[in-house]
């Protein structure tokens, strides 16, 4: 059976009780710049040359108030392989495997990423991804806020290439 072949941890997505607060500490504080915002309700930011090494995503008012100190902040992490064809392979691999599959296959707005999202034996989301948008001083990008309620913003290949249904959190969005 096939095993992928990750070459580096990716990105972190962390679930904050405020997305503002949470930007300037990252900012100032360890050293990160802004590459997309989602609304107001998420950020992508970055310590090198890919789009994303970290996004906050703002709690609802709702989960603040409800959240246990003791559940995990982690939307997911993610590894990255080197290529939609491969990403198609793990694919075909979590499937055979009976392995939940999240959300995916899709390429994502903000980053340009493709993407496969499943479930860890603990439930917690695990995603690979390729071909990530880089930044770089020969290829300067300008950060942009991305229209959360359209498709693109969530997958650009208008969920043509996913295995399963969204999760209902992201179809309440993408209404």
């Amino acid at each position: 059976m096939y095993t992928p072949k990750p070459t580096k941890l990716g990105h972190l997505v962390l679930k904050v009780k405020d997305v503002q607060a949470s930007v300037k500490f990252y900012q100032e504080v360890v050293g990160l710049s802004v590459s997309d915002w989602i609304d107001d309700r998420m950020v992508f930011m970055r310590s090198s040359s890919d789009h994303h090494d970290l996004a906050l995503l703002q709690l609802p008012p709702d989960q603040i108030a409800n959240q246990d100190p003791l559940q995990s902040r982690i939307e997911h992490f993610s590894y990255h392989v080197e290529s939609i064809d491969e990403i198609k392979k793990i694919a075909q691999m979590l499937q055979q495997r009976g392995i939940e599959i999240d959300r995916g296959v899709g390429r994502h707005g903000p980053g340009d990423n493709t993407f496969i999202v499943f479930r860890d034996p603990d439930g917690n989301n695990v995603e690979f991804y390729s071909d990530m948008l880089q930044i770089t001083d020969q290829a300067p990008y300008e950060a942009s806020v991305w229209d959360g309620k359209e498709m693109a913003t969530f997958d650009q290949w208008d969920l043509k290439e996913f295995l399963v249904e969204p999760p209902e959190r992201i179809k309440a969005i993408i209404k």
